[in-house]
C-alpha cells in the first residue's frame, strides 16, 4: 500500500497561519511554508499525510514532538486499514464480502454507530453505501472522476438500493465482536465516522506520550488538545457554507475537544440547475432536504461528533437539536435562511461570531 507523506513542516511559524482551520474544508495553505531545510523547532512539529481520501494536517507541541507526530501518523493509517471498505483486508471489506465479520478491534465504534442510528431513527445509517454508489458520491474522491458526468439516478435504481439500506438488519454481538446481516447485498461503510475515528486514535497516542498540545485536522473533522507553545488555546474557523473556501462566519477559541462539521457544500454536483449534495436521507434515497446548510458538533470524541453532525443535519433543526441534547454535546446549526442556532450558552464563551456582514444572524435555540 502506498502511503504518502506530503510534507513535513518543522516550525511553529510554518503553521501559524494555518491554525485558523475551516470546519468542512481543507486546511488553508499560505505561501512561504517552511520545510526541513529551514530553521527547526524540535518542540513544535507539523506534517500533512494523505489517508481516507483526504489530507490530515497534524501538529504536535512538546518534547519529542517529531517521534510523537510519527506515531500519531501511524495511528491514522492503522485506523484507515481497519475501517476502509476499499481495502481488501479491512474489517468492513470482510463484512461486505462475507456478510459477517469479527469487528472486535472496533467494537466501541460499532456500538456507538448503531446507537446513533437507533436514536436518530435511521437518519444516520452505516449501511448507506449502496445508495452512495448509485449516486456516485463514493467516486468523487477519485482523481480521474469527472464530476460533470454526475446526474440524478433513476427512481428504480434508488428504490433498489434502498432495499439494502437498513441498520436494523445488522446483528452485532458486543461480547464476541461478531457483526452479521440477514441481507447478503447489504454493505457497511464507516466513512461518515472514519476521520473522527482516526483523529481519536491519533489523539490517544498524543495524550499517552504527554505532549503539551496538538491539533489534527481532516477537513470537516478537527481534534484539539492542550495548548500552543505560548500557552494560548487554538483557533478554529467555522466555514461560511455559502462563501468561498477561505470565508468563515465564526471562530472557536478552545481546546481539548473535537469539532465535526457536516455541510451541503462538502461534496455536491449540480444537475439541471439544482444542487445535489452527498448527505443522503436513508429514508427517501435523495440528498437530505432538512432546511439546513451546516451542522457543527463539539464534543470529546471525533467519531461521535462525525456521526452526530451527519445525523443532526439529516434530521433538521428541531429533531437534530433534540438528538444533540440527548448526547449532551455542543451544537451549532446553520439553516437555509442564514440563521445560526447554538444550543448552549457556554458556546458564547468560546465562539466569536463574525458572520453579520455576510447576512447571518446568531441566536440561542430555546425550544
Amino acid at each position: 500500500m502506498l502511503r504518502k507523506r506530503i510534507m513535513i513542516l518543522l516550525t511553529a511559524a510554518a503553521v501559524s497561519a494555518a491554525l485558523a482551520l475551516t470546519g468542512g474544508c481543507s486546511v488553508k495553505k499560505t505561501a512561504g511554508q517552511q520545510t526541513e531545510s529551514q530553521t527547526e523547532d524540535k518542540n513544535d512539529r507539523s506534517a500533512e499525510i494523505f489517508s481516507m481520501g483526504t489530507v490530515f494536517s497534524a501538529r504536535v507541541i512538546g518534547q519529542d514532538a517529531q517521534s510523537i507526530l510519527e506515531e500519531a501518523d501511524d495511528a491514522i493509517y492503522k485506523a484507515d486499514d481497519l475501517i476502509s471498505y476499499r481495502k481488501e483486508d479491512s474489517l468492513t471489506a470482510d463484512f461486505n464480502s462475507q456478510h459477517k465479520a469479527d469487528v472486535s478491534p472496533i467494537s466501541d465504534l460499532m456500538q456507538q454507530t448503531l446507537d446513533i442510528s437507533k436514536k436518530s431513527k435511521g437518519a444516520f445509517d452505516p449501511t448507506v453505501l449502496p445508495l452512495t454508489q448509485v449516486w456516485q458520491f463514493d467516486r468523487m474522491q477519485e482523481e480521474d472522476f469527472d464530476v460533470s458526468s454526475m446526474k440524478v439516478p433513476d427512481q428504480a435504481s434508488i428504490d433498489q438500493a434502498l432495499e439494502h439500506v437498513d441498520y436494523k438488519k445488522l446483528d452485532f454481538d458486543n461480547k464476541t465482536g461478531l457483526l452479521s446481516t440477514s441481507d447478503p447485498d447489504q454493505k457497511l461503510e464507516l466513512g461518515a465516522v472514519g476521520k473522527g475515528f482516526a483523529i481519536d486514535q491519533a489523539m490517544s497516542v498524543i495524550r499517552e506520550k504527554k505532549a503539551k498540545g496538538a491539533l489534527i485536522s481532516a477537513g470537516s473533522s478537527i481534534g484539539l488538545m492542550g495548548v500552543k507553545e505560548d500557552g494560548s488555546s487554538f483557533t478554529v474557523a467555522l466555514r461560511d457554507p455559502r462563501g468561498d473556501e477561505g470565508d468563515y462566519i465564526g471562530l472557536f477559541h478552545t481546546t481539548d475537544c473535537t469539532i465535526s462539521t457536516s455541510g451541503d457544500y462538502e461534496r455536491y454536483f449540480e444537475y439541471k440547475g439544482k444542487r445535489y449534495h452527498h448527505i443522503l436521507d436513508p429514508h427517501t434515497g435523495y440528498p437530505s432536504d432538512s432546511g439546513l446548510m451546516q451542522v457543527t458538533i463539539l464534543c470529546s470524541s471525533g467519531s461521535l461528533g462525525d456521526a452526530l453532525s451527519t445525523a443532526c443535519f439529516a434530521l433538521g433543526l428541531d429533531e437534530g437539536m433534540k438528538l444533540a441534547k440527548e448526547y449532551n454535546v455542543l451544537a451549532i446549526f446553520v439553516d437555509n435562511d442564514r440563521h445560526i442556532w447554538y444550543n448552549n450558552t457556554g458556546l458564547s464563551d468560546i465562539f466569536e461570531f463574525t458572520g453579520k456582514d455576510s447576512g447571518y444572524t446568531l441566536s440561542e435555540y430555546n425550544k
